[in-house]
This record gives C-alpha cells, structure tokens and sequence, in this order.
C-alpha cells in the first residue's frame, strides 16, 4: 500500500476542513448540545450523572460523526474529485487509509473539546486515570472511524446517501459504543481495571477485524 498516497490524501483533507473551520466548530456545537439533553431529560440526580455520563460521551459523538462521515466522501463527489482520484495511479487501500486517518483525526479534534465539557457536567472524576481514558478514547474512535469512512463511501454514491449512512453505521458501531461507555465506567467508579482491559480488548480486536475487512471491501464498493 503506498503510504505517501494516503498521507498525500490526509494532508489534503485536513487543509480543506481547516479551511471551513466553521463546520469543525458546529460539529462541536452539536455533539455537546447532544450531550446536554441528558442532563435535563428526567431531572437526574449526582449519581445518576456519573451512571449516564460515559455513556452520553460516546452517543453524542456517535451522532456528531455520522454527520461529519456523511461530508466525508460527499465533498468528493463534487466534481467528479473522486473520479479523479479513482482513475490516478493511487492504490485503493491507499485511498482508504487517507480517509480513515482523517476521519479519525478530525474525530479526535472534536473529543478534545467534548471530553472535558462532558466530564465536568456529568461530575465525572477519572481518578487520574487519563491514560487509560486517552487510550480508550483512541481505540475506539479509530474503529468507529473505519466503519464511517467506509459507509460514508457507499452512501456517497447513492441517492439517499444522508439517510442511508446512519442506518448502515449505527447497528455496527454498537460494541464499539458499549466497548467505550463500559470502559469508561469502570474508570470512573475506579478499582474496576480488569473490567477496564477486558472492554479495551473488544475495542482492539473490533478494530483488528473491521479495519482489514474494510481496507479489502472498500476496493469493490468505491468502483460500484
């Protein structure tokens, strides 16, 4: 795989959504926006927002990112960029590694500014744990991240792509959610790290298999 290809791609990808930085900054908007709606649904008390607060953390980038999937390959399709890219001497997995590594890039931009907010309103303490955290926060989004380039692509070239990609993201990404809201419990209610590395060790081999179908899959999709 031509590993210049793809960090030719991501270059390119990261220069365009710098460019629109208002999209990153509504991105943010709406994924702590999503987050919010759990602290106001059902009056809960302190406890109950430790309970809800992993889990509100990864439901609102769950949606924050099939929006940002959506342009992803989107944008591509204006002016037949894709077809430009596809018709280059540019290997397939190439041109999915790109896209993935930005996806997962532009994912962990918008966590550096949800996370913190998230934690302070649902009361979370980590107990210093934010090595952990960062690591679980990393190896989910990179999985996540995969399957949303991937049905960002299919949906890409269909003509309901924006209703199409939720319901074909949303089913897969289940473990990995679980994986990232049950990990991040346990390192919250602390003493908890053998249930902590057994959630991690889905998460990576969730990567681990849905990274390599993905890569080999996405040459038949992209020429469909």
């Amino acid at each position: 795989m031509g590993w210049r290809a793809a960090g030719a791609i991501l270059a390119k990808d990261l220069r365009l959504e710098l460019r629109r930085v208002e999209t990153v900054g509504t991105m943010v908007v709406f994924a702590v926006l999503v987050a919010t709606m759990f602290v106001f649904a059902g009056d809960p008390t302190p406890q109950d927002l430790r309970r809800l607060g992993p889990g509100a953390l990864w439901v609102s980038l769950l949606f924050a990112g099939a929006i940002g999937f959506g342009r992803w390959f989107a944008q591509e399709e204006r002016n037949q960029a894709l077809q430009g890219l596809l018709v280059s001497p540019v290997d397939r997995a190439a041109l999915f590694a790109g896209k993935w590594a930005g996806a997962t890039v532009f994912l962990l931009g918008i966590e550096c500014a949800l996370v913190p907010v998230t934690l302070t309103m649902y009361q979370l303490d980590m107990r210093g744990a934010w090595g952990e955290l960062a690591l679980l926060l990393a190896t989910v989004t990179i999985g996540y991240s995969a399957l949303g380039t991937f049905f960002a692509a299919v949906a890409a070239r269909t003509t309901a792509g924006e209703l199409l990609l939720p319901i074909l993201l949303f089913p897969l990404s289940v473990p990995l959610i679980l994986a990232g809201a049950e990990g991040g419990q346990a390192l919250v209610e602390g003493g908890r790290m053998g249930d902590y590395w057994s959630w991690l060790s889905l998460a990576v081999a969730f990567d681990v298999i849905f990274g390599t179908v993905c890569t080999l899959a996405f040459e038949y999709v992209i020429e469909e």
